[in-house]
């Protein structure tokens, strides 16, 4: 596994943001952000996992989207079972819908082109 994604196992799951928040909370910001834009393409199912699992109950700062990102793209390499299990790896209720959402948007989509 790469290094990147053996930090952000260390880190654990992303914390929601909240207007308490105070500055002390920009480095973990930086900490995640900088190593989620390290990451390049393709990911492992085992590297998928680990992002999967660390999506914030709601949202950190906008950085779920680049989880985000990096989760769907597992869709052009894994079969639906295998993805559709990556999916419900998420802790967040919202973001686990959010992606069965746009799965099942994609897959109808992509049925149709063919």
């Amino acid at each position: 596994m790469r290094q990147e994604f053996v930090y952000l196992t260390e880190l654990g799951r992303m914390p929601n943001e909240s207007l308490s928040d105070d500055e002390s909370i920009d480095k973990l910001i930086n900490l995640y952000d900088e190593l989620l834009e390290n990451i390049t393409l393709p990911l492992s199912y085992e590297e998928a996992l680990v992002l999967v699992r660390i999506f914030p109950e709601s949202a950190f700062y906008d950085l779920q989207w680049a989880l985000l990102r990096l989760v769907e793209s597992m869709v052009k390499y894994e079969n639906e079972v295998n993805y559709l299990h990556l999916i419900r790896q998420c802790p967040s209720e919202e973001w686990r819908n959010a992606m069965m959402d746009r799965y099942k948007n994609w897959k109808k989509t992509n049925s149709k082109e063919k």
